[in-house]
């Protein structure tokens, strides 16, 4: 029997780089996320579309990054990042995906003015 987790943990951001899919918050259009890079990793939101090296070309001419989601039948997906040395090698025999660009923009923060001169 598994213990339910206390309330306060936050499950939904990745502790590793392995990809888990989930909803994005503002578009709700499935996303792979996980933490890529050893050191400094960073919180990666990716669309789960292959890529073909067009595609990939495209994306990288927008501004986006692109990864290799490694599959392995018996491990869980990872996802790595495609440097320029990684992409200069030639075509990957994983498959290439791209950050997730989002459809939607999240809504605006609420604006308050203050009525008072009072600080507090």
């Amino acid at each position: 029997m598994t213990k339910k987790p206390p309330p306060w943990l936050d499950l939904s951001t990745p502790l590793t780089d392995r990809a888990r899919t989930q909803l994005c918050p503002w578009c709700r259009q499935p996303v792979l996320r996980a933490l890529v890079g050893h050191v400094a990793a960073l919180d990666v939101r990716a669309d789960p579309k292959n890529l073909t090296p067009t595609e990939e070309l495209a994306a990288r001419l927008q501004g986006r990054t692109t990864y290799c989601l490694r599959i392995h039948p018996a491990l869980k997906p990872r996802l790595i990042h495609r440097s320029p040395e990684h992409i200069r090698a030639g075509r990957c025999t994983h498959l290439v995906v791209a950050d997730h660009h989002c459809t939607r923009k999240p809504a605006p923060a609420e604006h308050h003015t203050a009525t008072t001169d009072r600080l507090f």
